[in-house]
Parts: C-alpha cells; sequence; structure tokens
C-alpha cells in the first residue's frame, strides 16, 4: 500500500468515527423506562423493604435487611437515580412510546390532544401535556433521581431510616409525575351528589 493510499484511508476512517460518534444517542422511550426500569426497581425496594418491617410497621428491622437485599437496593437505587437524571435531561425530545409499545390505559384514552385530570391518557396526549410543562417534568423526574441517589447513600452504610423513607415516600414520587402526565391511580374526589345519595352510617 502506497503512503498515499494509507493516508487516504486513515482519514476515511476518522471521518467516519467522527459522523458516528456525532450522531444522536436515541433516547428509550418514556413507558420503555417506566415499564422496565422505574416499575420493576420501585417494586424491588418495596418488596425488602415490607418482609423487613418491624411489628409495628413503622420502621424496619436490620436483621431482616440481608447482604444480598443491600445490594438490590444499591441496584435499584443506581438504575432508578440514572433513569430519572436521562428523563430530565431533555423532556421535549422524549418519545413517550415506540412502535409496538402498550401504554398502559391508552385504549380508554378519549381523542384530542387533552384529557381530564382522572381520564386515561394517549401517548399523543401525553406528549402535549410534557412539551406544554416540561419544567415540570423536568423537576419531578429530578426528585426520581434524588431518590435513587439517596438509595445508593443508604446501602454503603446500611441506612435503615433512608430505606423506610424512601420506601414510605416512593408511591407519591411515582405518583407526582403520573398525575400531571399520564393518570393517577388515585380515585376521584367524589361528588356532591354521590354523597348526598349514599346512607348515613349511624353510630
Amino acid at each position: 500500500m502506497s503512503n498515499r493510499v494509507g493516508a487516504l484511508v486513515v482519514v476515511s476512517v476518522m471521518a467516519a468515527s467522527a459522523a458516528l460518534a456525532a450522531q444522536p444517542v436515541s433516547l428509550p422511550t418514556i413507558n420503555d423506562s417506566m415499564t422496565k426500569v422505574l416499575s420493576v426497581n420501585a417494586q424491588t425496594i418495596w418488596d425488602i423493604s415490607s418482609h423487613a418491617f418491624n411489628k409495628r410497621g413503622d420502621g424496619l428491622v436490620a436483621s431482616k435487611v440481608t447482604a444480598k437485599d443491600w445490594q438490590q437496593v444499591a441496584d435499584a437505587g443506581r438504575q432508578m437515580q440514572e433513569r430519572g437524571l436521562l428523563l430530565a435531561k431533555t423532556p421535549r425530545a422524549l418519545v413517550v412510546a415506540g412502535p409496538g409499545e402498550q401504554v398502559m390505559g391508552a385504549e380508554a384514552a378519549h381523542g384530542g390532544l387533552k384529557k381530564g385530570t382522572w381520564d386515561a391518557a394517549s401517548p399523543k396526549q401525553i406528549k402535549a401535556l410534557i412539551d406544554a410543562n416540561p419544567a415540570l417534568f423536568n423537576k419531578r423526574a429530578m426528585i426520581l433521581a434524588t431518590a435513587g441517589s439517596d438509595l445508593v447513600k443508604a446501602s454503603k452504610t446500611r441506612n435503615l431510616k433512608v430505606l423506610y423513607r424512601v420506601s414510605s415516600e416512593l408511591d407519591e414520587v411515582c405518583d407526582g409525575c403520573h398525575q400531571p402526565f399520564w393518570g393517577t391511580d388515585e380515585p376521584p374526589p367524589m361528588s356532591k351528589a354521590l354523597a348526598a345519595s349514599l346512607p348515613t352510617l349511624k353510630r
């Protein structure tokens, strides 16, 4: 190979590498993050906490949280932190669901881009809500990332109080994002008409 041809090959390889590096890395969809990372790891934290409760249910027993449990806490916390930070970075660039991804409850969503507080949401509605308030989405994702970071730190010192606190607050952390952007599993408030129609309980 001549020096000229060799130089051209090197330049071509370098150019191709630079072009590849410049291509944006595809972000996971929000639905993928919810179903494969966040909900899975949240369940891990809840499972570990639930079998370690004391008799009163207001704290955890150290002997009931094994070394394996603490490693799972660290792994779950790290994944939640990393995914929370990724979601917080560029909310408007996120895709809600890719081809073939089923968004839970979407089949019950109403048409259009707007939805009521207690309605199921379609991917288009979720996307519109995030695009309309990316700052709030960023804030809620960062709260999730902080919870994950707290779990990682707690695993290093085996801090039961932090594990208990994060586990107890995790459902509220999740719902804090679900309610404004996705939907919530909390029941809607009872209407006055329905409340009036119910029989009064006698003591």
